[in-house]
């Protein structure tokens, strides 16, 4: 069944959601999208506002409301859904209304619970469809999956695919400040304390892996020369980057990276004493908005609606993520991933975006991970839509530098 349009942008007239704007409004493709949320007086005056195309539909829609989201979800080929946080906003009828309808979905979700039961509730029907379900294609977790992805298939063509990959080693930066959105999803995995205590690495992987989440570890990035803190933030991203893992085991992908794999990150810091206190500190702050409910309600209110940083700053911030894969025989690669901008807004606009447009790209131009298993569909993660067509995107369309080579062990120091 034909669609009317190509994307639809749920919760346009968000602060993020006004930037996916005004990404599509420039982006050098022709596609056909609208914008929907609650109000339609509201989007109007979006499309005014930001002198969108007469072209751009409006569609009003609210959660609930189940026979709006239908009939939003019916009328386009992805639905990008930026009314987060999720569970709260009850996102699983966005979800269920895109199975219904046969149309792809993807969102920003930093939610482990939320992704959690929508695998459980929607990936076999999703999958029976053909129908994608990506969360977290974002900040929160795309570049960390997407650079795991790239460098261990760079160290697998290396050793030949003779050797399997034990290791992933992230290091990254943090943005100057975190988004409205993830701070958000924070506020809502604290609410439930399941999803903060819980160590589990596999929570979001058919497979179970025996080693549990080591949370407030500092450790050393040869890539960089410096230490690196995990953070809140590093269980979510390690539970997706195992769910890549554990789809491709599960499937018997050629692409799958190794039944021993173990995935680590970690944010750069200027030393080890200070990554140890800021771990602390932030496992702290956590334990306070579990415990609390005074405490989050406190914190969601400083937060104002639709806010975000200043223009200078959306522009003036960088994206730096570097993954080393280690292969069971020594061989490594390095993917790089570098951009100017806000990781946490105006890149995640740009992410999010060419995931949806990488979903419906041209069969041809992409690798289905699972084509030997027959298999299309389901909730993947973002190196699941077609990673290496959507690296070749982000580079050619959001300025995004995107490297992949071998890594010497000459080229790292050992010193500490």
């Amino acid at each position: 069944m034909s669609k009317k349009y190509d994307l639809i942008v749920f919760g346009a007239t968000g602060y993020t959601g006004q930037l996916v704007c005004r990404y599509l409004v420039s982006h050098p493709e022709s596609h056909s999208w609208a914008v929907a949320g609650r109000s339609a007086s509201r989007l109007s005056s979006l499309k005014n506002n930001l002198s969108l195309p007469s072209s751009v539909g409006v569609i009003e829609a609210e959660t609930s409301n189940y026979a709006s989201l239908t009939f939003m979800a019916s009328q386009g080929r992805v639905l990008i859904n930026i009314v987060g946080p999720y569970r709260p906003f009850k996102a699983d009828q966005v979800v269920r209304a895109c199975v219904e309808t046969r149309t792809h979905y993807v969102d920003l979700s930093g939610e482990t619970g939320f992704n959690s039961d929508i695998i459980e509730q929607f990936h076999l029907a999703a999958q029976a469809k053909g129908v994608v379900i990506s969360n977290s294609v974002g900040f929160d977790s795309l570049p960390f999956d997407l650079t795991t992805y790239l460098a261990v298939q760079k160290a697998k063509q290396l050793t030949g695919g003779k050797s399997d990959v034990k290791l992933a080693e992230c290091a990254y930066d943090l943005p100057e400040s975190l988004s409205a959105g993830t701070l958000s999803s924070a506020i809502s995995m604290a609410s439930e304390k399941e999803q903060m205590y819980a160590t589990r690495g596999d929570w979001l992987s058919p497979i179970a892996k025996p080693r549990s989440l080591q949370f407030n570890k500092v450790r050393w990035f040869p890539q960089r020369q410096r230490w690196g803190a995990q953070n809140t933030f590093s269980l979510h991203n390690t539970r997706m980057v195992n769910r890549t893992w554990g789809l491709l085991q599960h499937h018997h992908s050629p692409q799958a990276y190794g039944q021993a794999f173990v995935y680590k990150e970690g944010n750069i810091v200027p030393n080890k004493l200070l990554g140890v206190l800021l771990a602390y500190i932030g496992a702290v702050s956590i334990w306070v908005l579990m415990n609390f409910a005074v405490v989050r309600t406190l914190v969601a209110k400083t937060m104002p609606p639709n806010s975000g940083p200043s223009e200078k700053s959306l522009f003036n911030s960088k994206l730096r993520v570097e993954t080393v894969a280690t292969a069971n025989d020594g061989t490594k690669a390095i993917c790089r991933m570098k951009a100017n901008g806000h990781a946490g807004y105006l890149l995640t606009a740009r992410m999010i975006v060419e995931t949806a447009l990488t979903i419906i790209d041209d069969k041809s131009k992409k690798t289905n991970p699972f084509e030997k298993a027959q298999v299309e569909g389901g909730a993947l993660t973002p190196a699941l839509v077609g990673a290496e067509r959507l690296a070749e995107r982000l580079v050619k369309y959001s300025q995004f530098e995107i490297t992949t080579e071998p890594l010497e062990d000459r080229q790292v120091k050992k010193s500490k």
